[in-house]
């Protein structure tokens, strides 16, 4: 064989590969699919309005709220004390020698930034207990969106809340909020706010339900 007869033969062998791996050769040759997708039947729910909506979402809300109201009862009397501080040290500054003056700001200095830690930590837990208890409720929403989608013949569940999808119409029929709703205050009518484990004051992602689609 000529040189030329083997760069011929070489040539057609890398064309037959070629066409092989080409996606044109791989989806002639790819094996149908057994079964076609089930045509789309949809469903649409506001999932963050029905959580904030149902009557446990409420409630921790009141309860949030109330905790957060008699932690502000406490640190506004810590204000006043630390601000009255302030002052008093303002005033001896002009009295005092220099190096009990320096001592007393860093000590007001250091009850400052616990004061702060307090704070910022209180604000932590109280972030941390709502995310436990809307939780509770996201799971349960999430469940029943399966089962009303189920009751409805639907196989297909869109978030249409604000941020959550790009839904600019949807026919009322479609909506089935308000009966995740009902049926989420039947199942779940509360959910007390509990303290979190010492040290615990960080939570994870919030876990979906057993259903499928969109929850």
């Amino acid at each position: 064989m000529s040189a030329l007869q083997a760069l011929r033969s070489i040539t057609g062998a890398l064309a037959v590969l070629f066409m092989l791996s080409s996606p044109v050769a791989a989806q002639q040759t790819a094996p149908k699919p057994s079964q076609k997708l089930p045509a789309p039947v949809i469903a649409v729910v506001d999932f963050k309005k029905a959580v904030r909506e149902s009557s446990a979402g409420q409630s921790i809300i009141r309860q949030i709220n109330l905790r957060h109201s008699g932690f502000q009862k406490e640190i506004q009397s810590i204000t006043t004390q630390m601000e009255q501080s302030r002052q008093e040290l303002a005033r001896q500054q002009s009295i005092l020698a220099p190096e009990v003056f320096a001592q007393k700001r860093q000590e007001f200095q250091i009850k400052a930034q616990e004061y702060q830690r307090t704070v910022q930590d209180a604000q932590k837990k109280l972030d941390y207990m709502l995310r436990q208890a809307m939780r509770k409720v996201e799971v349960e929403l999430a469940n029943i969106i399966a089962e009303v989608a189920a009751d409805f013949g639907a196989n297909l569940v869109i978030d249409a809340g604000p941020g959550r999808g790009d839904v600019l119409f949807t026919d009322a029929g479609l909506v089935i909020t308000e009966e995740a709703i009902q049926r989420l205050n039947k199942g779940l009518p509360d959910v007390e706010v509990v303290e979190p484990v010492a040290g615990v004051a960080n939570g994870g992602a919030t876990p979906r339900g057993r259903g499928q689609g969109a929850k």
